[in-house]
């Protein structure tokens, strides 16, 4: 099974999620190529310019 596959069903299955976010993924359940979409690589996060201030 390919990677962007576990990790939708991972995120399928925790308990973290609300219902809106279960109701999402269960709408897509079955389409390969829009999971496939959604979940081929994860989304990297930084500071966006953000600086800690030490004033």
């Amino acid at each position: 099974m390919s990677s962007y596959m576990d990790e939708y069903l991972k995120w399928l299955e925790d308990s973290y999620f609300d219902d809106e976010t279960k109701a999402e993924l269960e709408s897509i359940k079955g389409d390969e190529k829009e999971i496939e979409d959604r979940f081929y690589r994860s989304l990297e996060f930084g500071t966006g310019g953000l600086r800690e201030w030490t004033g």
